[in-house]
């Protein structure tokens, strides 16, 4: 069984977002199809290394 994403980015906004803790002002919704970064690994920390930031409604500092 293949489990949900834990982090998604979003290419545009260079943020990324823990599906798990998704608030209404992420804006995950709005978010284009082709503007969405998954990771491999899917970790905190691969998203970093890839140059992105946490998104600060569900992830914070």
């Amino acid at each position: 069984m293949i489990g949900m994403a834990g982090f998604l980015g979003d290419k545009q906004t260079t943020l990324v977002h823990h599906l798990a803790n998704m608030k209404k002002e992420c804006k995950i919704v709005e978010m284009k199809l082709q503007d969405r970064q998954y990771f491999t690994p899917d970790t905190l920390e691969n998203a970093k290394s890839m140059n992105f930031s946490s998104c600060m409604w569900c992830i914070g500092n």
